[in-house]
């Protein structure tokens, strides 16, 4: 019940409202007659009813339904055969019997619906997601992407021997620049250190921005050694930064860590954990 609230909000705002306004419209277009207090009794019954379906499904608004005609019948037996006064037509009886048991049938199945549309959709974002590779701030491919392509490169070296070395780089205090300067200039950070990486590493080197902070780079036929001179052309680049405004630079502090292919490692998981141990034990 809570994920349906949290995922349907403005659909159940929209069904309780046009609920409620019904009967006000109805009643307008009649001249706005006087109504009886019995009458009025089972015009809220009917709504509570309707509100049940609406927000618990057709089995909470039958189960109120049935309440209230029980209460209902009752009444009636006890009118027919205790007290003489008659507060309603047969007609009327009949049409409100019939509401009383229509309302949970059509706010239940409307209940359904939304429901079954809402996990849909969410069903189709789910997959869209998985399709999308691209990291729209850098260009990069995304943290899915890296993982399919490390496996791709081990299978490769493992198959041919070749080499490659994989480089992580990570801007450390990434969330207190983001607090600090806010999104725009967030953005133009990720920007800025994303064109140093297109700029100065090969088109066949693979980028990726694999958390908010973090950036991978595999070097394709690249020994461990080599990758200190990527390091070298980079890391400068990456310590000041311009803010978008051209009013302020910054420094800011960069980590990296770098790890390459051994046939005695078990699988590409193992290989990317030896860089970010790396990472983590990086020191300037």
């Amino acid at each position: 019940m809570k994920g349906f609230y949290a995922k349907n909000q403005t659909y159940l705002f929209y069904q309780l409202l046009l609920l409620l306004l019904t009967p006000l419209v109805c009643l307008f277009a009649a001249g706005f007659p006087p109504v009886s207090w019995s009458n009025a009794l089972l015009l809220a019954a009917v709504l509570l009813i309707g509100i049940a379906g609406t927000v618990f499904g057709l089995v909470a608004g039958l189960g109120l339904s049935l309440a209230v005609l029980f209460v209902f019948g009752s009444i009636l037996l006890w009118k027919a055969f205790v007290s003489s006064a008659i507060f309603l037509s047969p007609g009327e009886i009949v049409i409100w019997m019939a509401a009383i048991l229509a309302a949970p049938v059509v706010t239940g199945m409307l209940h359904k619906w939304v429901a079954t549309t809402t996990a849909e959709n969410q069903e189709m974002k789910d997959k869209f997601d998985q399709l999308v590779t691209i990291d729209e701030p850098t260009g990069f491919d995304n943290y899915k992407r890296f993982l399919f392509e490390m496996e791709d490169e081990f299978k490769r070296s493992r198959r041919t021997s070749a080499p490659f070395t994989l480089l992580l780089i990570q801007v450390k205090y990434f969330q207190q620049f983001q607090t600090l300067y806010g999104a725009k200039e967030t953005l133009h950070l990720l920007q800025s250190l994303s064109g140093v990486l297109w700029n100065h590493t090969r088109m066949t080197d693979r980028k990726f921005r694999i958390a908010d902070d973090t950036f991978a780079v595999i070097l394709s036929n690249t020994e461990e050694e080599n990758a200190d001179i990527v390091i070298g052309k980079i890391g400068g680049l990456f310590k000041t930064h311009v803010l978008a405004n051209q009013k302020q630079a910054v420094t800011l502090s960069v980590a990296f860590g770098v790890a390459s292919y051994d046939e005695g490692l078990s699988d590409a998981k193992e290989l990317v954990q030896h860089a970010n141990d790396e990472l983590e034990q990086y020191i300037p």
